[in-house]
């Protein structure tokens, strides 16, 4: 590959261009040397206000540009000014912008693991050296998002970067599917609180609704001891018992995945769905499911799953709705549920500068 000497980089290595930008320079010129199309600049530079200010290269002012081992564009970082970098990362078809401090200190010394699926993500985790803590803090950040059970296909991968401290900084799934995989960063604000964010600051957990349903009133509480209207004996009754119209409509409370689709005994026709790692909700006495409802199914919060009926051992139309958290049952009513975060507008710059420099390391 021939260069003019207008456009000519520093030096290069590991496909990292580094140019100094002289008279009668532009980004077209660089991205024609290396083989970059004119429709990939037009997209980055409408990606994001900032990418214009590269429609003017400033002479003398540094600029580098990184591809792929397949020599696709990766990144870009440009010197605006003194104190200040423009960052341009691609992922996927998306490009990330970053204006960032040169002196503002950045992870460091990042390491990557990939894990290939041949059989289960635990199983193959485990041969390519990562930890037991490690796979169930993966398993319970990617469990919104991912049913570790039924939706992982050979020939996917996660990619696992670490900066040396006890967690991973980011969690990376690709399917062999195209265009679809699930990013999750981590970020600890200033008063310790560490969670995993999508590369926007978005959590990604689900929130739960107030109710399952539009109900007249709610007929039995939770409680440690009520008297069963059928069975004639006091018995705990930790649920909460929504009275409705048969045929309402019951949506599931939060982002999930189908257990169960089917009887159970005294609850009569049953959901059951798995939220994330750590909860469970119940929704039993149907007269029948949502159309195409399946066992294994994701869904939405406020998505329809069945309708109010009175199945199994009850007297009237209503539903029977339980929520359980690690294993125990909690009163919906008044159990603290964990609030979906993102990361405050003032720490968001700071950690879409993390996630920028952990995307162009890849």
């Amino acid at each position: 590959m021939s260069f003019s000497m207008a456009s000519t980089p520093a030096y290069a290595d590991n496909n990292t261009y580094h140019f100094t930008v002289k008279r009668g320079d532009s980004l077209s010129q660089y991205f024609y040397k290396l083989g970059l199309s004119n429709r990939l600049l037009a997209n980055l530079l409408f990606a994001n206000k900032n990418n214009k200010k590269l429609n003017q290269l400033i002479i003398g002012h540094k600029l580098t540009i990184r591809l792929r081992n397949n020599l696709q564009f990766k990144s870009l970082t440009y010197q605006l000014n003194r104190k200040t970098n423009l960052n341009i990362v691609l992922s996927g078809n998306d490009f990330s912008t970053i204006l960032n401090s040169q002196s503002k200190k950045t992870p460091s010394d990042l390491s990557t693991t990939v894990v290939n699926i041949n059989h289960s993500f635990g199983a193959d985790a485990q041969k390519s050296g990562v930890g037991f803590s490690t796979i169930n803090l993966i398993v319970k950040a990617l469990s919104w998002q991912l049913n570790f059970n039924t939706d992982l296909k050979k020939g996917d991968r996660f990619i696992i970067v670490n900066d040396g401290s006890a967690k991973p900084v980011a969690i990376i799934y690709q399917s062999i599917i195209k265009n679809k995989s699930i990013e999750a960063f981590a970020y600890k604000n200033k008063h310790g609180h560490f969670g995993y964010f999508d590369r926007s600051g978005r959590s990604l957990n689900s929130s739960f609704l107030k109710a399952p349903l539009k109900y007249k009133r709610i007929s039995s509480k939770f409680q440690l001891r009520r008297y069963h209207p059928i069975l004639k004996t006091w018995r705990p009754h930790r649920a909460v018992d929504y009275a409705a119209n048969y045929g309402t409509p019951v949506y599931s409370t939060a982002n999930g995945i189908i257990t169960t689709k089917g009887k159970k005994g005294a609850l009569g026709e049953t959901v059951i769905i798995q939220h994330g790692f750590d909860y469970t909700t119940v929704y039993a006495h149907l007269s029948r499911y949502a159309n195409s409802l399946y066992k294994g199914q994701k869904v939405k919060k406020d998505q329809i799953i069945g309708y109010v009926g009175s199945t199994g051992l009850s007297t009237a139309p209503h539903l029977h709705y339980e929520l359980h958290h690690k294993g125990k049952r909690r009163d919906p009513l008044t159990y603290k549920l964990t609030a979906q975060k993102s990361i405050s507008r003032a720490n968001l710059q700071d950690f879409k500068i993390k996630v920028n420099k952990i995307l162009s390391s890849l």
